[in-house]
């Protein structure tokens, strides 16, 4: 009896619970419901009173959800919206180099840059063309906005491109209005130099600076970037310019490989010139000047 008393006090409230819930059934089940209809309709306007009151504080489980909701859409929303971007930059790029394709009189190869050394005494970049299409070493890589470089190196997907940011480059350039050639190359700085000018001539700035028919490596006409200063040498007889190129090389992606090579035949021969060149520069050296020896002869030893 003990044990029952001490359970029932133990479990007061539950057994009270079970109590008022089978007390409420047996009520619905055999009393008369119409009784309870205006009591009904007391609670459930009731309660619609308070819920309409405090409808202003906010529902933390629920502002949670709809917080996470949010982040996950602004996300997805701030990626397509930067995709959409990028996708078009890349659709006006690719509209201009085509279009640029169409008019030009240059055999064409598209190629994608996929990797680059910028900044080195030898800079270069990679693209994504070979031997497969049609690529060879000594052509000229050019963008819709002037000249990039030579291809250096080639495998059958891919090439090395030396830049014209790069000391082992040498391009016969021309000026575009004032029709004087130089040679156009780059130092140290992000602007290259153009020499071999006479000073006589006025060189206004902004001039426009194109590869000439003189070069061995680049098709003429190609531009090469304009004029943006000199070089003012007192003790030098020529000018030297300073050119701004024409191609941002740190944002390059896209170029064209000229897929014509220079004439085999002229560069044999001008090689071939130089080296007898430089073997009669050589030969001069080596003949001794004259001497007397005791008896006042003059010797003359080749």
């Amino acid at each position: 009896m003990q044990r029952l008393l001490q359970f029932i006090e133990d479990f007061k409230q539950y057994i009270a619970l079970c109590f008022f819930v089978v007390l409420s059934f047996s009520l619905m089940a055999f009393g008369d419901l119409s009784q309870f209809g205006g009591l009904r309709s007391v609670v459930v306007s009731t309660i619609g009173v308070f819920q309409d009151a405090f409808s202003f504080i906010p529902n933390p489980v629920a502002l949670k959800s709809e917080n996470s909701s949010l982040r996950d859409l602004n996300a997805q929303l701030s990626f397509e919206v930067q995709k959409s971007r990028q996708s078009s930059i890349e659709n006006d790029k690719l509209r201009s180099l085509l279009q640029f394709k169409s008019i030009s009189k240059l055999p064409l190869v598209p190629a994608e840059v996929v990797g680059k050394t910028i900044g080195s005494i030898r800079s270069y970049i990679t693209i994504n063309r070979g031997t497969s299409s049609g690529i060879a070493q000594g052509m000229a890589v050019m963008t819709d906005r002037g000249l990039v470089g030579v291809v250096a190196s080639v495998s059958t997907n891919f090439a090395i491109v030396s830049i014209i940011k790069n000391r082992d480059i040498r391009v016969a350039a021309r000026l575009e209005s004032s029709r004087l050639d130089g040679v156009v190359y780059w130092e140290d700085d992000e602007i290259l130099v153009m020499k071999n000018l006479p000073k006589t001539y006025s060189i206004q700035l902004g001039e426009i600076v194109v590869t000439s028919e003189f070069s061995t490596k680049f098709p003429p006409n190609i531009p090469i970037g304009k004029v943006v200063g000199n070089y003012n040498d007192p003790n030098s007889l020529f000018a030297t310019l300073k050119i701004q190129s024409f191609v941002q090389f740190e944002t390059l992606e896209q170029v064209f490989v000229v897929t014509t090579l220079p004439n085999p035949e002229r560069i044999y021969l001008e090689e071939r010139y130089q080296q007898e060149l430089a073997a009669k520069a050589k030969q001069k050296k080596s003949v001794k000047k004259p001497t007397k020896d005791s008896t006042g002869t003059v010797n003359e030893n080749p």
